[in-house]
Formats: structure tokens, sequence, C-alpha cells
């Protein structure tokens, strides 16, 4: 009985810790900076943009994985990869319009 009860114990002490650390896994803000337009940006503004998505995109993932370690199964992590996609889809299209303009491929 005595190994029942304790075996509990250690059962509820691991589900607290798993919603605890959850709860240290914190959102990165929204990305608030604007979309420059590729076909008059110049190629440091273009560089800047996507180095600052870049940071976004390592905050989402850390983000993510945070929750997915801790257990977390309400799907935060999956929306905030899901506006990080949309995010790196309008990047890529002014990207390519930059491209586009300055003769890359």
């Amino acid at each position: 009985m005595k190994r029942v009860w304790l075996g509990s114990i250690v059962v509820i002490a691991q589900f607290a810790a798993g919603s605890a650390m959850a709860g240290n896994c914190v959102e990165p803000p929204a990305y608030n900076d604007e979309i420059p337009n590729g076909s008059s940006a110049t190629r440091d503004v273009m560089l800047s943009t996507q180095r600052s998505i870049k940071a976004y995109d390592n905050a989402i993932k850390a983000f993510a994985d945070c929750l997915r370690d801790s257990g977390d199964t309400s799907h935060r992590g999956d929306a905030a990869v899901q506006k990080l996609e949309a995010l790196a889809a309008r990047f890529n299209d002014q990207l390519k319009a930059f491209k586009e303009r300055n003769g890359a491929s």
C-alpha cells in the first residue's frame, strides 16, 4: 500500500512539474516590424529584415520546443508557428520582388 501511495505522489508531482514548466514558456511578442516593399527596398533594409525574421523564427521555435518538452497540449506552439509561416511567406514574396528588380535569380 505504501508503494502505491508513493508512486501516486511521484506521478502527481511529475504532472505538476510539467504544467509549471509550461508556465515558464513565454511566447515571443508578435512581429510588428513592417515587411519592406521588395520592389523599392534597399539591400540593407532587406538584409536587416531577414535577420530580424530569423531571430523571431528562433524565438518561436524555442517557445514551441519549450511547450512540447513540458507536455503542453494547448496548441499554442502550433498557432505561433502558423503566424511565423505567414510572416515568412509575406517576406519571401517581397524578397522575390527584390531579386527580380535587381536581376538576381
